[in-house]
């Protein structure tokens, strides 16, 4: 599988943009089967600029929007990326579910899936998805889609936009949407490897247990209202909305897996319901799990991104035969926060860095699917994590 990288600043005029990206793909390139997967600013006319891809490209695309880019070059903000993916021994089968409402309608992932991996005649490798920020439990999308494929690799996310979650994008060559998902699945010759990095460095050393939880709701740390731990902290507010106040000290999650295994898994606190002392996390916590506050800050964003890709390079280059086109990465909109003035630490982390054939594509969004590795038995567990940053390479 090989890929061709597109890119432009432009997002106000659509027609020079798609120029600009049609100037940058040789189409003389493509072998027998290809897609294209685009991520952009939340800025650009949706309908335009889909329009204006499909009459320059003939080969099927998706994507979503993010508060910013990686690509490359590096990070970028209001700008278009177009990542070609291309094989003889890759098939890419592309869909978009029906309306999703709220809860009822995640089936809907499940009918896209089977949908897509119809249309496929090799056994299906990694599922892409997208979905913009809609009235449901994330979590349930990818466990969804793990059992349905009987365990087979999700990634993608959440779109993202400028923190009024009323501009999130997901797309199509068909068209764009803000109550859909979408999704890619690929069969045959595909090897994907994952890592997810928290960047978190400092701990309370704190651990609680979870011992009273529904859903995304922890109601009791070791027997006690979650809402006395957040006081403990000093940290303890009149406010009931609260996810932009505590990006910088999210919650770590141990959870066990059906297995008996265990998963890290950042969870971002979204609402305090001072009534019922009670936290509402982007994400569920099970009973049983393990709680902790830690740290984030941009020097261990910009240094555990690096040792991220030090990994990532590693495995690429002892590959034994199989060769690598592309690095796909997502980071969570609250690290794009973290960062403050310098957006670009986490594309420094691997600019002048990546072998000569491979591609970065990223996006800046507010949930991250991958599979995570188990603590004891290093096997994948596909999850959604928040304020991460994960790296998949084809």
């Amino acid at each position: 599988m090989k890929s061709y990288q597109a890119f432009t600043n432009e997002v106000d005029d659509i027609e020079l943009a798609v120029s600009e990206l049609k100037a940058g793909i040789d189409p003389s390139l493509f072998m027998k089967n290809t897609c294209g997967i685009v991520f952009c600013g939340f800025e650009p006319d949706m309908d335009e600029l889909i329009k204006g891809l499909r009459e320059a490209f003939d080969f099927p695309f998706f994507g979503c929007t993010g508060i910013g880019v990686l690509s490359t070059g590096g990070y970028s903000q209001s700008s278009i990326s177009l990542l070609v993916l291309t094989a003889d021994d890759v098939e890419f089968s592309i869909g978009m579910t029906g309306d999703i409402g709220g809860q009822e309608d995640i089936p809907e992932f499940a009918r896209t899936y089977h949908e897509c991996r119809e249309k496929l005649s090799m056994d299906d490798r990694l599922i892409f998805t997208y979905v913009p920020w809609i009235n449901v439990t994330f979590d349930d999308i990818v466990s969804l889609l793990d059992e349905e494929s009987h365990q087979v690799p999700v990634y993608g996310g959440v779109a993202s936009d400028g923190w009024t979650f009323d501009s999130t994008y997901v797309f199509t060559d068909k068209g764009a949407s803000q109550s859909r998902g979408v999704m890619m699945v690929l069969a045959g010759n595909v090897n994907p490897i994952f890592t997810i990095e928290h960047s978190t460095t400092l701990t309370t050393n704190l651990h609680k247990v979870v011992t009273k939880a529904e859903g995304t709701v922890v109601y009791e740390l070791d027997g006690k209202p979650v809402t006395n731990f957040i006081r403990e902290m000093g940290l303890i507010t009149d406010k009931s909305s609260v996810i932009l106040d505590f990006l910088g000290t999210p919650f770590l999650a141990t959870q066990k897996t059906k297995d008996g295994d265990e998963i890290d898994t950042l969870r971002c606190l979204g609402v305090i319901d001072h009534e019922k002392q009670s936290c509402g996390y982007i994400g569920k916590i099970e009973e049983g799990s393990e709680l902790n506050m830690v740290l984030i800050s941009k020097e261990d964003i910009e240094l555990s991104v690096r040792q991220a890709f030090d990994k990532i390079l590693d495995s690429i280059s002892h590959s034994d035969g199989y060769e690598y086109s592309s690095i796909f990465c997502s980071s969570c909109a609250a690290r794009y926060c973290l960062l403050v003035a310098d957006k670009n630490a986490e594309g420094r982390a691997y600019e002048g860095r990546l072998p000569g054939n491979v591609n970065v594509q990223g996006v800046y969004i507010y949930g991250e699917f991958c599979p995570a590795h188990g603590k004891h038995n290093g096997g994948l567990y596909n999850v959604l994590s928040n304020e991460t940053f994960t790296i998949l390479a084809i």
